[in-house]
């Protein structure tokens, strides 16, 4: 959550209700009527509002506490977001080796001697062994990367 969404949430939860009286009275027809502010000439009773129920087994906190909950929170939350994103990229990186794994086999499949490019720019011809080699490595690829 962001600071601005969090200050409205703490304000709302420490302000203390506007203790506005309420009355009993009854009317003209002997009905019973309840308001904040009695008709004149009428004998009004001051109705005290209801105890607040107790929590039950909570505990009451107060707004650093609830604002250190939120926080906690917020940070779960973060770190649950990153896993969320380190498994995608994890699963897009997979991907991309699978596809190149098959690939690379598909290529030393075809037959035929094949140049590889060596580390110093020069090209070479595989022997049968390399490249039946290449091939299992290939398989191996496919089997890690492809499930």
């Amino acid at each position: 959550m962001r600071l601005s969404t969090v200050i409205p949430i703490i304000l709302a939860l420490t302000t203390t209700p506007a203790g506005a009286a309420m009355y009993k009275w009854t009317d003209a027809d002997g009905n019973t009527q309840y308001g904040q502010h009695p008709p004149a000439g009428v004998q009004a009773e001051r109705v005290k509002p209801a105890p607040q129920p107790a929590s039950q087994g909570q505990p009451v906190l107060t707004p650093q506490q609830r604002l250190q909950q939120l926080e906690e929170q917020q940070q779960k939350e973060s770190e649950d977001e990153a896993k969320v994103q380190a498994e995608k990229e994890k699963a897009e990186i997979a991907k991309k080796n699978c596809k190149t794994a098959k690939q690379n086999r598909a290529n030393l499949q075809m037959g035929g001697h094949r140049l590889t490019r060596l580390s110093d720019g020069s090209y070479t011809r595989l022997t049968e062994e390399e490249r039946l080699s290449r091939i299992a490595e290939a398989e191996k690829n496919i089997e890690k990367y492809c499930r």
